[in-house]
């Protein structure tokens, strides 16, 4: 098997489909080797495309189309991610196109101050699968909150990863403003008397990352799940280097944050957790309590960020690879075990 450290010095040498190669056979081995029950889930690699400008041409909807994540995290077994996400009764799942493609769950009883919220998948999912695995749409009914989904093709990302490590997407621009656009396109129908909250699972983190650096005029916070600091990454090279040993943070996070990370997370390093806080770790002085939630032991720590108006929150769950923490095991990325991140989120973002 390849070392980390030999497929490092390849992007360093700019040898990336060397790299790229040795990362692939390297992910195949792991799946070999891994014991039924026990592994933990892989992301697959970033690979960059160019994201066309808006324009007037039709985007065809991809409804029901969807990729098949490698393997499930706890089972090992290859299956096709949820295209279909499960409804509270009397809500509505209401798919729009555009020049970024995207779904709008709409509440049973919305409620005028509720947050909006939304929500950024994966690499290789779809909002449907998404949806599936975090049940955020549960959550909202609960609280009368809206939710969009955005939906990342394959044109612009061959695996519908967000373009999180190219500084075309890093700043008020790209498919950040893209994003922003079709929140100010829902707050023109429901009413702007409401915070706006971002959340995302790994590259979707990542984002969520870059919308509360860039975008404090139009956040309140966000939550981040498995992600990478804003400006973490130039490049494909670079953005291997981060997920595999903890990035840097180019631009600090301008909002309030609620992190989750798993401590066996083999595809974007635990360091990245600690990384989206000032000065790249975790103070000293920070306060923390340990309880086992959900079957795993967790950290929560509080950190006071000088000019926020409410804490940051980093969630460390023991032995969760890189999935949803008590998600649905019906979606992909998305284990079952340990404290509900949907759930964390939710009062995190309705306590703003």
């Amino acid at each position: 098997m390849v070392d980390m450290s030999e497929i490092l010095n390849m992007v360093r040498e700019g040898r990336l489909s060397e790299a790229t190669s040795s990362i692939q056979r390297r992910l195949s081995d792991d799946d070999a080797s891994t014991p039924t029950g026990t592994g933990p889930m892989k992301d697959v690699t970033p690979k960059a495309r160019v994201l066309p400008e808006p324009g007037p041409a039709t985007v065809k909807k991809t409804r029901g189309k969807s990729v098949r994540p490698k393997r499930e995290a706890w089972s090992g077994k290859p299956r096709r991610p949820a295209t279909e996400p499960p409804l509270p009764a009397g809500s509505q799942w209401l798919a729009r196109g555009g020049d970024l493609p995207y779904r709008l769950f709409v509440p049973s009883t919305p409620k005028a101050d509720a947050p909006l919220i939304v929500m950024l998948h994966g690499c290789t999912q779809t909002p449907e699968d998404f949806a599936t695995g975090t049940a955020m749409q549960a959550a909202a009914e609960a609280a009368g909150a809206h939710v969009i989904w955005p939906e990342q093709s394959n044109r612009a990302n061959m695996n519908r990863c967000w373009n999180w490590f190219e500084p075309a997407h890093q700043g008020r621009s790209g498919e950040a403003a893209r994003i922003v656009a079709i929140v100010a396109k829902v707050l023109d129908e429901i009413g702007d008397r409401r915070t706006v909250h971002a959340a995302g699972l790994s590259a979707g983190g990542a984002m969520a990352a870059i919308l509360g650096a860039q975008y404090p005029d139009v956040f309140t916070s966000v939550g981040i799940h498995s992600g990478l600091p804003a400006g973490s990454a130039q490049d494909v090279g670079s953005a291997f280097a981060a997920m595999g040993s903890g990035g840097r943070a180019g631009v600090a996070l301008a909002v309030p944050a609620i992190v989750f990370h798993g401590t066996a997370d083999r595809t974007v390093a635990f360091p990245n957790a600690a990384a989206l806080l000032p000065g790249g770790k975790l103070p000293s002085d920070a306060p923390q309590r340990r309880d086992r939630i959900g079957g795993r032991q967790v950290s929560v720590a509080t950190v006071t960020i000088p000019g926020q108006s409410h804490p940051s929150e980093l969630w460390e769950v023991a032995d969760l690879g890189h999935a949803w923490s008590g998600g649905d095991a019906a979606g992909s990325y998305a284990d079952p075990v340990g404290p509900d991140a949907t759930a964390e989120m939710m009062r995190f973002f309705s306590g703003r």
